[in-house]
This record gives structure tokens, sequence and C-alpha cells, in this order.
């Protein structure tokens, strides 16, 4: 794991040696292009799911992983044969994205609406068992760039605030991060981003408090090694956790979905400002 500063990297293997995995996820894009379009104050006629992007990340002891991916792994055998299912001709680990499961796609396909709806409730019921802390940044990227001539990337501003609050988390004990992959530029800019904040920390928090970040990886949605019939559930968990978190920050929805993980945000019930920084 030495070399993870250097360029992104992915991770097959986290030793429970490491206490902490965080791992993250995001919903929006941290685009700047569409809201600036509308950066006059009378522009009104904007799409506003477009102008709010959301980053969250799960905090899991890896004394509970094996618990954890057991819970995950039996959710997949009950509605799949051997958690597996046919993505365009191919077998592939079922992996569960919040998109495909609300609109009914590949595994989440389900014969009839019943069926998924039993499904949901006991995706739910595992959200909701899940020994897990949630820490999340949601950015308006239109009061962005209304209120900063030169306005900070939304997804660097979100790591540096999730971070920022994990630091003060972990209590000085090791962790590892792992992010979705987007792409190698856009996985770089983020590393560097991470790296900075090792090396130099922030106006408000010491590059000491971020010692305890380990590593930096980044993963996709399948694990290629095994020909895509392994998935990483950990990174699943962070894409499902954060679109609930992402409707509350755009307009206050306050669903089952949200209130399936809501004590899991950091500082519950006081969570405004922890568990959830919202900004501008």
């Amino acid at each position: 794991m030495a070399n993870w500063r250097n360029r992104p990297r992915n991770i097959t293997h986290i030793s429970t040696d490491i206490p902490w995995i965080i791992t993250i996820d995001e919903s929006g894009t941290p685009d700047l292009s569409y809201a600036q379009r509308f950066i006059s104050p009378s522009s009104t006629n904007y799409d506003p799911h477009n102008v709010h992007f959301n980053v969250t990340a799960c905090l899991l002891s890896t004394s509970i992983f094996n618990e954890t991916r057991d819970m995950i792994m039996d959710l997949k055998n009950k509605y799949w044969n051997n958690a597996y299912a046919n993505y365009n001709n191919e077998t592939r680990r079922v992996c569960f994205h919040s998109t495909e499961i609300r609109r009914r796609k590949n595994a989440f396909n389900f014969q009839d609406k019943a069926t998924h709806r039993l499904f949901v409730d006991d995706l739910s019921d595992v959200l909701r068992n899940i020994n897990i802390k949630l820490f999340s940044s949601h950015i308006n990227k239109l009061s962005l760039v209304r209120q900063y001539n030169t306005p900070y990337d939304p997804y660097e501003l979100s790591l540096t605030f999730i971070l920022e609050r994990i630091s003060f988390e972990t209590r000085n004990q090791d962790a590892v991060i792992v992010l979705e992959s987007r792409g190698k530029k856009e996985d770089k800019k983020l590393l560097n981003h991470i790296v900075k904040l090792l090396d130099y920390g922030t106006p408000y928090v010491k590059k000491e408090k971020f010692s305890f970040i380990k590593g930096v990886y980044f993963n996709g949605k399948w694990d290629k090694q095994s020909n895509n019939l392994k998935s990483h559930w950990i990174l699943e968990l962070a894409d499902l956790y954060c679109y609930p978190i992402f409707k509350y920050g755009k307009d206050g929805t306050h669903d089952l979905a949200f209130s399936t993980l809501e004590e899991k945000l950091s500082g519950f019930p006081n969570y405004h400002g922890i568990g959830i920084k919202q900004f501008p």
C-alpha cells in the first residue's frame, strides 16, 4: 500500500489491522457549467436537480467487516441464484445501485412490482441494521457560483468537509479510503486533493489530524480480476446511503429511505453541520 500517493490504484484486500474503512460516493455532478448559466439572481428557469451535488462517506469498523458483508450477500442470495444476474447478456455479481433499483433496470427488473417492493423492504431492513456512521456534504452549486467569484471545486470542497469531521471520529485510529473510480483524470484530481490535506491540513484542521489516512484507493463497481463475478459491496453501501441524503439536501425530502439512515448520521439527532454539512 506504500505507493498509493503517487497515482490512483485499486485495492482488493483490506487488512483487519486497519481499524476503519471509509467508502465514498457521490450523487449529482460536481461540474459547475450548468449552474453558471443561471448565475444572475433573476434567473429562475433552471432544473433544481442539476444544481445540487452530494458526497457521502460511510465509516465502517473492520471488526464487523465480515458480518456486514454477509448481511449484503444473504440478501443477494435470497433474490438471485448464487447472487448472480444478467447484465446485457453477461453474468455478473448483483451490484446494488440506487439508480437501477429505482428504475427497475438490469438485475432489479423483477417480474412483478410486488417482488420489487419486497426486495426494497428487505434492503431497507439491511441498511437500517448495519452498524455504520455517515458523513455527508451537500453543495448547492447555484448558490456557490453566485456567492464566489472563483468557486471551489464541489467534490474537493466536500471531501475537505467530510474528512475534517471524520478526523475527529476515528480518534487517531488508522483508516483506508475507497472511492468509486470515475476515470483516471478525475481520480488523480481527488487523490491529489486528499494528499494535499495530508501534507498541509486545512485552515481549521492541522495536517496531523489527517495522519489517520493510510491509503486512498479507487475501485469500480465490479472486480475486473474476477470477470465481474464479484462486486465491491462496500462502495454499494455508499451509493445506497447517498441518494436519500441528496434528496434531503435538495428539497428537504424526509422519506422512508432517509428515515432508515437518519440515526446513522454523525451527531444524530443534531447532525446538521456534522453528519450533514450544507454549503454555502
